[in-house]
């Protein structure tokens, strides 16, 4: 068995530089234990993510009618309420503040309400 122990890598991925890795050292091991017989390798899945599936820095763009201020609050483009769907809910819930603030002088007051009241202010 070559040095340096099991084989490390993505499963059912070759390396083109690396020809020692394309060679599945456990074959040898899992068939003397189990006497001779090669057992069957679990399925793999099919909705794995490798590394050069991502898109890389200098690729084209997936978007190319959107402006590249989009999302800023500032620019052509859709605003910064496309990437919190929420912000507009948040912001329709500062009419009840001046219900809820008054629950902040109560001492037994959960600290989430606390958290929430910051959050709403804070849009």
């Amino acid at each position: 068995m070559p040095r340096g122990g099991k084989r490390q890598g993505t499963p059912g991925k070759g390396y083109s530089n690396r020809t020692d890795l394309q060679t599945n050292y456990d074959n040898a091991e899992t068939s003397a234990a189990s006497g001779g017989e090669s057992q069957p390798l679990p399925p793999q899945k099919t909705n794995q993510m490798f590394p050069e599936d991502s898109p890389m820095l200098l690729d084209p763009t997936n978007r190319p009618d959107d402006p590249i201020t989009s999302g800023l609050s500032s620019g052509p483009g859709v605003g910064p309420e496309v990437m919190d769907p929420r912000l507009e809910e948040t912001r329709q819930l500062k009419r009840w503040l001046p219900i809820i603030e008054p629950m902040l002088d109560q001492e037994d007051t959960p600290n989430s309400v606390r958290a929430l009241v910051r959050y709403i202010k804070g849009t």
